[in-house]
């Protein structure tokens, strides 16, 4: 299994995901060399995992049933008393009794309750697992997807993104989602006093780089190439960020917080949130944006490479939305203004080459 692989599999793991996991049970009880230098990438991949891989190791390497040999005395009255049960019931029912084999009480009896055991056991992980179910919701280049959360919250999934979460939200945890890409949230409050919110009344949004707990309503948030972006349209969050050393920040509506992790660059400053977001609504207005960050924010919606022939158009601004339902469309508002011609050079990279060179 490649890193990627590895990193998307189990970086949301919980202990008791890792529990119920086939192949770590695999790993525990049967190690191999295999085995070993599987499970000893995935820590070296997502080292965040290791104390939570651990903790289940140990856990399962010390189940075990309570072993209790009863006396020959205890056997006895036990199996007297499962007789005269049976006995009962044979005389309340109207049909003849049928011939009935027993095995021998000294092996039924311990047999009986390791089978149940095991019976319980696995209802129980069977039903941890089910439960824990991890979703996920994503969209394709150019696709935008509206998701429904199990607490009745709202995502806008723009394109080339993807969100993973819980089946189910037990009251009284976190509910938490995990994003790359960018989403616009609209969330349901638990608690409408953003002053009291309880540790169980928590909306959580863990991106790359921070994690966002919302403590108002609507905000967008964009994590593309090193970058991510948080831009809030109502009430109040906090962003707390994964390096541990950028203090945590309570943003208000209007503002803007822009972390660049490759930099460990952090910008906070204020926008329109309605402009921001508006690729909801298949237009892109950036905040005098240049023409690289449009080709840019492209790229990573559409999943084309667009190269600029003269290097010197990257740095101009350009004003007013453009229209993103589809790349041509964009493009073609591009070529327009800056008199360049699109050519599809391959299936995946596009050139705009000015008109003046021909």
């Amino acid at each position: 299994m490649k890193k990627g692989a590895i990193t998307y599999k189990y970086i949301h793991y919980k202990e008791s995901d890792f529990l119920t996991d086939a192949y770590f049970q695999e790993w525990v009880y049967q190690p191999t060399a295999e085995h070993e230098a599987f499970w000893q990438m995935v820590i070296t991949t997502i080292p965040q995992q290791k104390e939570a891989i651990e903790n289940a190791r140990l856990y399962l390497k010390n189940i075990s049933f309570a072993i209790h040999t009863p006396t020959d005395a205890e056997v006895d009255a036990s199996w007297e008393k499962h007789l005269q049960l049976l006995q009962n019931q044979l005389q309340t029912t109207a049909a003849q009794p049928k011939k009935v084999h027993f095995l021998s009480r000294r092996v039924f009896l311990p047999a009986a309750a390791v089978i149940a055991g095991l019976v319980l056991i696995g209802a129980y992980f069977f039903m941890k697992r089910t439960h824990n179910e991890q979703m996920m919701a994503s969209t394709h280049f150019g696709e935008i997807r509206q998701v429904m959360l199990p607490d009745g919250s709202q995502v806008e999934l723009n394109a080339n993104s993807k969100i993973t979460y819980s089946k189910n939200w037990e009251k009284g945890s976190n509910r938490e989602v995990w994003l790359e890409g960018e989403a616009l949230f609209n969330v349901i409050h638990i608690n409408k006093d953003t002053n009291q919110i309880k540790a169980e009344e928590k909306f959580l949004v863990h991106t790359k780089d921070l994690t966002i707990t919302v403590l108002g309503t609507m905000f967008d948030v964009r994590q593309r190439r090193q970058k991510t972006e948080v831009v809030l349209e109502s009430g109040k969050i906090k962003l707390s960020f994964s390096n541990g050393k950028a203090q945590d920040i309570i943003m208000l509506p209007g503002q803007i917080v822009s972390y660049n992790h490759e930099e460990n660059k952090l910008i906070t400053a204020t926008t329109s949130p309605e402009k921001y977001s508006a690729w909801k609504n298949q237009k892109l207005i950036l905040q005098d944006p240049t023409v690289n960050d449009i080709l840019l924010y492209l790229e990573d919606n559409f999943g084309k490479r667009i190269i600029m022939q003269d290097p010197a158009l990257n740095n101009r601004t350009v004003s007013g939305p453009i229209l993103i339902s589809s790349l041509d469309d964009a493009l073609f508002v591009l070529s327009t203004v800056l008199n360049t011609e699109v050519v599809k050079q391959d299936s995946n990279t596009i050139v705009m080459r000015s008109r003046e060179s021909k």
